[in-house]
């Protein structure tokens, strides 16, 4: 009987199965899973590529708005002089006021203006590279440049050598083809009022080498020490000159020659000059260190990515950078910038106003068509300079980093009025490939300080 409940005890209990996942159910989750993959992965790209286009149209739009703001700074102050740039009497008998602009005397030998082979002006009005033997007088047409500049050459000639802006190329250091050069000078400083009656020379009609004169040191003036030998521009607001400085005792300069100058100053210098007046706010401003030459203009750089893609035959990846020089230093301003193209609103002899290009200004300014000068001064080559009114810079940048994925679209911009929508492959007008990246043009107008009427 045990034996034979046992038995049907046995046969009641259900058969043990096997635990698993059938290949159905395998296939199902692999799958799920694979389709779950492919999203996070799709996700995953599309807001990196996202988050990379945001990164570099902040950059693009950080870069322009700083470059157009540093630009500025300089151009509203182009040819700018004490008091003001205009001798403050319109020209009888026109329509419209017309103010000649106020022309420094020059007493010294020698210049040496940056960014330029001027070192005096001869007797027709033309900029020589020898110094003077006589006094002349300095057209603020001097005072501004631009160069208009295709891939091969710029109109006019860009001054070169040793010490002058780079020349064009496609490689690092070089300057970038197909973009303008502007060249500037205008006077900054606070300067130091001219004590009165503080000459001591030995001639009472004339200044000569050895004369000495002095300065009053006042807050907020410019520190004393800025004064050291070289030249110095002396300006009561009617009649400026340019001295040659030899040496410097605190607040007391002795006129002579200038270090790296050929000769003392030169004859016809009157003593009111470094008198002074009770009167009127007589200033000494340092002309060799405080009258600045500022150019602007693209070259290239290399990128320190090794992994960048190549946009060039050069062995690194080009990036072109816009280039502030000042007094013959240059300073990196800011990357990414493709094209840079300057237009200038001159006014004739009519009063008519117009923008131009650099390459026009100078093919315009013939007898005629400029403004009254200075008296004293003849018409100058390129004359047209001296009665610009404005600038207006155009820049287009780029987002420095390429941008893979873009579209049609997203390459697509303007500048100076065409559209444009280049390939990865595409050449631009510097030589360089456009490369996967977006680019907006940034363009300002900007009015010269007393340039206005």
């Amino acid at each position: 009987m045990k034996y034979t409940s046992s038995r049907a005890a046995r046969c009641c209990i259900p058969p043990m199965r096997s635990g698993g996942f059938s290949l159905l159910e395998i296939m199902i989750a692999l799958a799920l899973g694979l389709l779950l993959s492919i999203g996070i992965v799709t996700l995953f790209g599309g807001t990196s590529h996202t988050n990379k286009v945001q990164d570099g149209l902040a950059r693009l739009q950080e870069n322009g708005r700083f470059a157009i703001t540093r630009m500025e700074q300089d151009l509203r102050m182009f040819a700018g002089q004490y008091c003001s740039n205009t001798e403050g009497a319109a020209v009888p008998g026109t329509d419209v006021p017309m103010m000649p602009s106020r022309a420094p005397m020059v007493y010294a030998p020698s210049l040496k203006l940056p960014d330029s082979k001027l070192q005096s002006i001869d007797a027709d009005g033309n900029p020589v590279e020898a110094p003077a033997a006589s006094s002349y007088i300095l057209s603020p047409r001097w005072f501004l440049q631009g160069y208009s500049c295709g891939a091969a050459a710029c109109d006019p000639v860009l001054p070169s050598g040793t010490g002058q802006i780079p020349a064009m190329g496609l490689a690092e250091g070089l300057r970038v083809p197909a973009s303008d050069v502007l060249t500037l000078r205008y006077q900054r400083g606070t300067g130091w009022p001219l004590g009165v009656d503080t000459y001591v020379g030995a001639s009472a009609e004339k200044l000569e080498d050895g004369a000495t004169f002095s300065v009053v040191s006042l807050p907020g003036n410019d520190p004393v020490d800025g004064l050291t030998p070289g030249l110095a521009l002396v300006s009561d607001c009617v009649s400026p000159a340019i001295l040659p400085i030899s040496a410097v005792a605190g607040t007391t300069l002795t006129i002579g020659a200038a270090p790296d100058s050929p000769g003392g100053i030169l004859q016809g210098a009157p003593v009111a000059i470094a008198r002074g007046n009770a009167t009127r706010d007589v200033r000494v401003f340092n002309f060799s260190k405080d009258f600045v030459t500022v150019s602007y203009y693209l070259a290239f750089r290399g990128d320190d990515n090794p992994d960048a893609r190549a946009n060039s035959t050069a062995a690194r990846r080009l990036i072109p950078v816009l280039i502030r020089r000042e007094n013959g230093v240059e300073q990196e301003l800011v990357r990414g910038v493709d094209q840079m193209e300057f237009r200038y609103l001159v006014q004739d002899a009519s009063g008519a106003s117009r923008f131009m290009s650099a390459a026009e200004v100078d093919a315009n300014s013939v007898d005629g068509t400029c403004l009254p000068q200075s008296a004293g001064l003849k018409t100058e080559p390129g004359c047209l300079w001296r009665t610009v009114r404005m600038i207006e810079p155009h820049l287009l940048l780029n987002t420095v980093d390429e941008i893979f994925g873009l579209d049609t679209i997203s390459r697509s911009y303007r500048f100076n009025g065409d559209s444009h929508a280049p390939g990865d492959a595409d050449p631009l007008p510097s030589g360089l490939k456009a490369g996967a990246q977006m680019r907006r043009e940034f363009i300002a107008y900007v009015s010269g300080r007393n340039r206005t009427l």
